[in-house]
């Protein structure tokens, strides 16, 4: 697809990963569906960020994960920042045997009650819901889907390991329904998924990364991370007259959380924070114990923030307290 074109030089990265060989490219089905590599921590996650009209915000993971010390697991979390004026956090974990997917038609299923199918931009439509606590439900159905991209293969090589990005959605609108306990809002708004993939633990990997995501006609999608005993790198991908632009150059990222972020000639400033929760919130018992353990306590910060004065949303990994 040739109106997918690199617009800088690699030589502007400034941190020690090595990125992914190539321009962008128009993501594929094999982009969207689970690898299983064979590596003792692998994982991945496909991961929704959500702005809703109402003012709410959102992130929903569906997962799998080989964490080395014990069986691999699927699993999703939802996080909601607003509903009704309250946060929430719910995190749930399955067998490996109970994930499925396949690729015509194209479904990802942590169970029955948790799952996505469709292809974007073609269809997509997602549900989760889960009983714990006060229960949860959300079911949204995509539309007006941008078509994906991926950079390179979209492995990205750090330290012993790697990691890879799919930008699935980098721009849709959503129609639906969301739940907490029996409280329920019909809901609009727009949305952006990536698929990820690790060789490892994120935190033998990063010390933190982000994402910002700015909808419209023309959307923006920015990605910060840090390798340890690194700077932070990061890169861009930016719609100009629907046409995607891959952009990079010297990265960093102010505060934590973020209070501003600059990649290249182009700044993000934070304007709010609406949540921030653990991947701990969700575990009890043995699991929160071993997993605080072999990991640490990974943290999750997201709000609203600004590029060029246009309002988008970001989240915020800190790994380590």
């Amino acid at each position: 697809m040739r109106s997918l074109f690199l617009v800088t030089l690699l030589a502007g990265l400034s941190c020690a990963w090595t990125p992914p060989a190539g321009g962008l490219r128009p993501a594929g089905v094999n982009d969207m569906l689970f690898s299983r590599r064979g590596t003792r921590y692998y994982n991945e996650a496909w991961s929704y960020q959500f702005q809703f009209d109402n003012g709410m915000q959102a992130s929903l993971n569906m997962t799998f994960a080989k964490l080395g010390f014990k069986d691999p697991v699927c699993g999703a979390d939802l996080s909601l920042a607003g509903f009704k004026g309250k946060n929430y956090a719910v995190g749930r974990e399955y067998p490996e045997e109970r994930f499925q997917q396949s690729a015509n038609p194209m479904r990802i299923q942590v169970n029955e009650n948790i799952w996505s199918t469709g292809l974007p931009p073609a269809a997509h439509h997602l549900r989760f819901a889960a009983a714990k606590a006060e229960g949860f439900y959300v079911d949204l159905v995509f539309s007006e889907m941008k078509p994906g991209v991926v950079w390179g293969d979209g492995r990205f090589k750090a330290g012993d390991g790697d990691f890879s990005s799919a930008l699935m959605i980098p721009m849709a609108k959503v129609t639906g329904r969301v739940a907490v306990g029996k409280d329920t809002i019909n809901v609009t708004g727009v949305a952006m998924m990536e698929h990820l993939r690790q060789s490892h633990l994120v935190s033998d990997l990063l010390v933190g990364s982000m994402r910002y995501f700015q909808p419209g006609p023309n959307p923006l999608y920015m990605s910060w991370f840090r390798e340890k005993k690194s700077a932070w790198g990061g890169y861009a991908i930016n719609w100009s007259n629907g046409q995607a632009q891959l952009l990079t150059g010297a990265a960093n990222v102010e505060g934590i959380p973020p209070v501003r972020a600059v990649l290249g000639s182009m700044a993000m400033e934070r304007k709010t924070v609406a949540q921030s929760n653990s991947i701990l919130d969700g575990m009890e018992g043995v699991t929160r114990t071993v997993v605080k353990m072999f990991i640490g306590n990974v943290r999750m910060h997201r709000g609203k923030a600004t590029v060029n004065g246009q309002q988008g949303i970001y989240q915020y990994v800190q790994v380590g307290d």
